[in-house]
């Protein structure tokens, strides 16, 4: 593993780049911080490429290329918060050990943009440019849904560029692979589900708690909670998983290789054994809700007067957001609850696949995971990405890097870091990216 590289992300590490949605909780020394350390680490990329600062905290380095396809390569440097208490390593010490770099992320997704700079920069001081242009586009605010990817989006629609290939972060290589399918799987997302939070309120009278009414408000609302929680979406498989049981059937014999391959008309069954499978596979497969805030009284001894709770929906290509709401009113059954939708955004469309940005994307992945297998799929949480799919039909959704289940719950959870052997590939898959646009 090359240090200097090592060296880089534990240095990126170090600056807590922290993003909230109170903005007056953010450190914007720490944030200048990084923008020197970019433009000092990457002298190249600064100094052959144009930079722009696009929104609050957009980057736009622009590569000018040949007269090849456009092509954007994206990543946020904004992290989430971390308790070093809870840390085997301190969140932001960038420690580097034998095994890997330490850090708050270090896989979402500092790992990422240092990866795509090392390769660029790489590139530029060989003398050798994009067969096109190539766009980096890099985000602080992507934790907390900021605007600076739509800013960036915006400008380059504004532009009349159309990009050839986008990709940002999303699926990874996962070891376990897919039910009925041995061996490692590369995800590649194709779409996104929408991602939209919902407040419940409930008002009435307060008052002292040793006369309570039979139901207080805190009480309905908790009924509502546990309503919301039983409730289950039909399940169906959209057009990204029936894509993905079908690239995989083309490639597999056997019975296993049969069904997927024919998986439109099972597709009833594999839905509901998606939904029996929980976790992942059931998301895959349908319109979920999280109970995620609740608020009511602030002393123990007081009714409240409000009651509220906070959800999370992640919505399927091709489902309403109104009726989803719908049967989450008639799911809760008390009219005097209010629902308002606070924020979000609504599911994406799908990219395309089989075709040369696809071929390259999938090439690329199997150059540096050999045996690998590449599937497209619906990908369950948000990112910068969904933003350009106003301008490309080509908006591709992975990271780059082989990541285990454990490996996963560290992302915005304890421990977060990465494998140098797994550092190392995501520089090697960048290289050779960017070789090829």
């Amino acid at each position: 593993m090359n240090r200097k590289i090592c060296q880089h992300l534990s240095e990126a590490v170090r600056i807590p780049t922290v993003s909230f949605f109170d903005p007056d909780r953010e450190d914007e020394a720490a944030f200048e911080r990084f923008d020197a350390f970019l433009r000092r680490a990457y002298p190249a990329v600064f100094e052959k490429g144009t930079c722009e600062r696009v929104g609050r905290r957009g980057y736009l380095i622009t590569l000018t290329g040949g007269d090849g396809p456009t092509a954007v390569l994206m990543a946020h440097y904004d992290v989430v918060p971390a308790d070093p208490a809870k840390w085997t390593e301190d969140p932001f010490s960038g420690r580097i050990t034998d095994t890997g770099v330490w850090g708050r992320g270090t896989l979402d997704t500092k790992g990422t943009l240092i990866a795509i700079l090392e390769a660029a920069e790489e590139r530029l001081e060989s003398g050798r440019r994009p067969k096109g242009t190539l766009y980096l586009a890099f985000s602080g605010e992507e934790e907390v849904e900021g605007e600076s990817a739509h800013d960036i989006a915006r400008l380059l629609k504004a532009r009349g560029i159309r990009p050839a290939f986008v990709l940002d972060e999303g699926g990874a290589v996962i070891p376990e692979g897919l039910p009925g399918v041995p061996g490692e799987a590369a995800m590649i997302g194709i779409a996104e589900k929408g991602v939209i939070n919902v407040r419940l309120t409930l008002t009435g009278q307060g008052g002292h708690a040793s006369t309570p009414p039979q139901h207080t408000l805190a009480g309905r609302m908790a009924k509502a909670a546990c309503a919301i929680e039983k409730h289950r979406f039909r399940p169906r498989l959209t057009p990204p998983v029936i894509a993905m049981f079908e690239d995989i059937g083309r490639r597999r014999g056997g019975l296993t290789g049969f069904l997927f391959r024919h998986v439109r008309l099972y597709a009833r069954p594999v839905a509901l054994l998606a939904v029996r499978l929980g976790g992942t596979f059931r998301a895959m497969v349908s319109t979920t809700a999280a109970v995620t805030m609740m608020s009511g009284s602030p002393s123990y001894n007081v009714l409240p007067d409000t009651a509220a709770l906070g959800l999370n929906l992640r919505l399927l290509p091709g489902d309403d957001l109104e009726a989803v709401i719908g049967e989450l009113r008639k799911a809760v059954d008390d009219p005097a609850i209010r629902f308002d939708v606070i924020s979000g955004s609504l599911p994406s469309p799908v990219s395309v696949i089989g075709d040369e940005a696809w071929q390259l994307l999938t090439q690329v992945t199997s150059e540096v995971w050999p045996g690998a297998m590449t599937a497209p799929y619906t990908l369950n949480g948000g990112t910068d990405s969904r933003f350009y799919h106003e301008i490309s039909d080509h908006v591709y959704k992975f990271t780059p890097i082989r990541e285990t289940k454990a490996d996963r719950e560290t992302i915005h959870g304890i421990d977060e870091h990465i494998r140098l052997e797994d550092l190392d590939r995501l520089v090697d898959f960048y290289r050779r990216l960017i070789s090829r646009l």
